[in-house]
C-alpha cells in the first residue's frame, strides 16, 4: 500500500506587504494638511503684499512652504499617493478657512501633488534621501508656475523676470520643500514620535521602502 504524501501549501502572508493607508496614516495626513493649509491662509496675505512689493520673483522665495506637507507625508509614510492625497486635502483646507485666493487653491494642490508624486516616482518610490526630497520639492513647481503666472498676471512682468521667478521657485522648492520636509521628519523620528511609520522602521537616510 503506497502512502499518500500531503503537500501543505506554503503561505506567502509573510512576504506581503501592505501597500494600503492604515488608520495611523490617515489621521497624519490630516494633521499635516490641517496645520499647512490654516497657515498657508497667512501665508497668502503675506504673498500679497510680497507681490505688490516685489513682482512674482520676491513672493517666490516662499512658495516652497506651500507643498511642504506632501513632500514631508510622502517621506514619513513612503507609500504612493500619499503625496497627491496630502496636498489635496491642504487644497480644501485653504478653500474651507477661507483662502483669499479661493478655489484656485484646490486646482495648486492638486498639481503641486502630482509634480510630487513625480519626483518620488522617478526613484520608484524606494530612496528617501537629500536627493529625492529635492527633486520631489522641485517637481512641485513647474505646473502651478505655469497656471499662476496666468492666473495672477505674472507673465505681463516679461519673460526675464518669469525665468527669474520660476529659478526662484525651482531653489525654494528644493529647500523650503524638500530639504526641510527632510530635516522636520528626521528630528521627528529621533524623536520616538514617528513610530509606526516606515521612516521610523527603514531609518532616517534612505533606502528601499
Amino acid at each position: 500500500m503506497s502512502e499518500v504524501e500531503t503537500v501543505k501549501p506554503v503561505s506567502n502572508n509573510r512576504k506581503v506587504k501592505k501597500k494600503g493607508l492604515t488608520t495611523t496614516d490617515i489621521v497624519l495626513i490630516a494633521i499635516l494638511a490641517i496645520v499647512n493649509g490654516v497657515a498657508l491662509l497667512y501665508m497668502a496675505m503675506l504673498n500679497q503684499l510680497l507681490t505688490a512689493l516685489g513682482g512674482p520673483i520676491l513672493t517666490s522665495i516662499t512658495i516652497g512652504f506651500y507643498s511642504i506637507s506632501g513632500v514631508l507625508a510622502a517621506y514619513i509614510i513612503r507609500k504612493p499617493g500619499v503625496a497627491f492625497f496630502t496636498l489635496t486635502l491642504t487644497g480644501v483646507v485653504q478653500v474651507i478657512t477661507g483662502n483669499p485666493n479661493g478655489l484656485i487653491t484646490m486646482v495648486a494642490g492638486i498639481t503641486d501633488g502630482l509634480g510630487v508624486e513625480l519626483g518620488y516616482a522617478l526613484f520608484r518610490y524606494k530612496r528617501w534621501d537629500w536627493l529625492s526630497t529635492a527633486v520631489a520639492g522641485m517637481m512641485a513647481v513647474p505646473a502651478w508656475f505655469i497656471i499662476s503666472a496666468f492666473w495672477f498676471g505674472y507673465y505681463k512682468w516679461g519673460i526675464a523676470i518669469l525665468l527669474s521667478a520660476f529659478v526662484v521657485r525651482c531653489i525654494s522648492g528644493v529647500v523650503l520643500t524638500g530639504w526641510l520636509s527632510k530635516i522636520i521628519g528626521d528630528i521627528l523620528a529621533k524623536a520616538g514620535i514617528l513610530k509606526g511609520f516606515s521612516i521610523h522602521k527603514q531609518g532616517t537616510r534612505g533606502g528601499k521602502a
